[in-house]
């Protein structure tokens, strides 16, 4: 709503308009203790409750260290708990005083609302201590806002820092400009500025308004480099933390695709190398790696069509949640009440609403919102899975979607399934000069197949295995043995999963003893390796 209330801000001809951007000084720690207990007790919370929560607010003490020792401790007289989880609600109780003090301007006559302000009775905005606060660009809408604010500040405590506080002004001139300012005391800015973490902006984001993003992104990849993290390990950072960055952009804006093609590239080099500097070629393109499971990849999300899916999201928001302040000024101003989905895109909207209506198509080609309800609600996952390509399934999808070994373990057996590990086979295909010979047994040349299932020192592992497992087969090549493993994951028994995860738990270990090998000459004995493979196993069935 913001991005929509900005826009014509940096246009010559238009109406008189003024937006205050209030940074509080110590938000938290300026809360008068007297004046949020009277905001609970005039919000109509019982008085044990305002007891309770008083108690607990006004048991804080505070000591000084003197010399590396602290000091006897004091009692504080106000402010909230940094990190208490009951203060960030105690705190917009606190503003809900401020709301209705700005609120009684409504029926103020001599108070001028902000263009595409007035038929709502918009006046301010916030987000915990990030407040703006919008009126036309005369000096009475500004004084009168200037008198609420002051009326809330001498109540609770909470003061404008006009050091960091900005104003911001359209349609009126230098002079008046000037005039203004210095009623308000704050710096004059201009658009586009920072707010709520991201660039504020009517307009298309510039790559380098997304910039910060991609820094934060190889900001957090700088710290993990140095931990010779396992690539199951890089996957979960990927698909958690790092992903997790960028989520609360791509639910805001259509984020550049050059912008997430970087972003991914940091992604792919991280898994693959553990750095954030391109060393090498990775062994899959992205893409591959965003199929789900059961089709050879790792469902990893798409950043591309999630950004889709967030959009879609606000438009089911603009479609069906009447009760949203945002949803009824865009109904106001834009459609007047007109059916959203038929109605044409205003020319006057801002760029980020424009994409957000082209959304309009990509329900369509689904067959409409019926298609991914779920509860009543439109599902995300489900639209998400609507949009992804189609891709064919895996024969061996059982042993990776539904294998309790460690996940490490899992990994390494997926990529030898798509005979993507280094074996010397493949290195020689990049390096000639690379001498061909298993370490192990030093007789035969060493390739997936051979490394894991025909070399002596595997096949005694196995051999083991197959006896505590009572099986009665011999050790056969690597894609029979596949074959083998996945007829028996079908079956539902704990058995069929106790062989998967032995599988998999061998296929890692073995390629352990092989690069201990390669790196440092020394390699455990088989039967201490067959041990560690039933000692994981027994510790993930548990």
């Amino acid at each position: 709503m913001a991005t929509e209330l900005i826009k014509g801000y940096s246009h010559k001809f238009v109406s008189p308009r003024c937006m205050i951007k209030i940074d509080l000084r110590k938000a938290y720690n300026s809360v008068e203790w007297p004046f949020l207990q009277t905001v609970l007790e005039e919000l109509g919370f019982p008085h044990s409750v305002v007891k309770w929560i008083m108690t607990c607010v006004c048991s804080v003490s505070y000591s000084v260290m003197v010399n590396g020792f602290p000091a006897k401790p004091f009692s504080a007289k106000k402010g909230l708990r940094q990190g208490d989880p009951m203060s960030p609600f105690l705190f917009a109780l606190c503003m809900e005083y401020l709301s209705r003090c700005l609120k009684e301007m409504n029926g103020n006559p001599n108070f001028n609302f902000h263009p595409r302000c007035e038929k709502l009775g918009i006046t301010h905005m916030m987000f915990a201590d990030d407040l703006l606060l919008f009126s036309r660009a005369d000096s009475t809408s500004i004084q009168l806002l200037l008198q609420a604010f002051q009326k809330f500040s001498c109540a609770s405590g909470l003061v404008a820092n006009l050091s960091t506080s900005e104003v911001y002004f359209g349609g009126i001139s230098d002079s008046d400009k000037d005039q203004l300012q210095t009623v308000l005391g704050m710096s004059r800015s201009s658009l586009p500025f920072r707010y709520l973490g991201v660039p504020l902006s009517s307009k298309k984001l510039i790559i380098a308004q997304c910039r910060p993003l991609v820094e934060r992104v190889t900001a957090r990849i700088d710290c993990w480099t140095s931990r010779q993290l396992s690539y199951a390990g890089r996957l979960q950072l990927i698909k958690s933390v790092l992903f997790g960055i960028q989520a609360y952009w791509a639910q805001i804006f259509i984020l550049s695709k050059k912008i997430l093609r970087e972003i991914e590239t940091k992604f792919k080099v991280f898994l693959w190398t553990g750095k954030n500097t391109y060393a090498k070629k990775a062994p899959f393109s992205w893409h591959h790696m965003t199929l789900p499971k059961v089709c050879g990849g790792w469902n990893i999300t798409s950043l591309g069509d999630w950004n889709k899916v967030s959009m879609c999201k606000i438009l089911w928001d603009l479609a069906h949640k009447s009760d949203n302040m945002w949803v009824k000024w865009v109904h106001t101003y834009y459609f007047n009440n007109r059916n959203i989905w038929t109605a044409t895109i205003p020319k006057k909207c801002s760029w980020v609403l424009k994409k957000i209506l082209t959304c309009r198509d990509i329900i369509d080609d689904i067959g409409g919102w019926s298609s991914i309800m779920k509860n009543g609600k439109m599902s995300i996952a489900k639209l998400y899975a609507r949009i992804q390509p189609r891709a064919p399934k895996v024969g061996w999808k059982r042993i990776i979607c539904n294998n309790q070994a460690t996940t490490k373990s899992i990994f390494i057996t997926w990529l030898a399934f798509l005979d993507k590990l280094a074996t010397k086979d493949r290195i020689v295909k990049w390096n000639a000069s690379c001498d061909p010979i298993c370490f192990f047994c030093q007789n035969t040349c060493e390739s997936v197949s051979h490394l894991f299932f025909y070399c002596p020192y595997s096949k005694t592992i196995w051999e083991q295995i197959l006896k505590l497992l009572d099986v009665k087969k011999a050790v056969q090549p690597f894609h029979i043995e596949q074959q083998w493993i996945v007829k028996n994951c079908r079956k539902s028994s704990s058995k069929g999963r106790v062989y998967s995860m032995c599988f998999a738990e061998a296929i890692y270990r073995i390629w352990l003893q092989r690069n201990s090998l390669m790196f440092t000459g020394d390699c455990k004995p088989s039967e201490t390796v067959f041990h560690d493979i039933i000692y994981h196993v027994v510790v993930r069935c548990k």
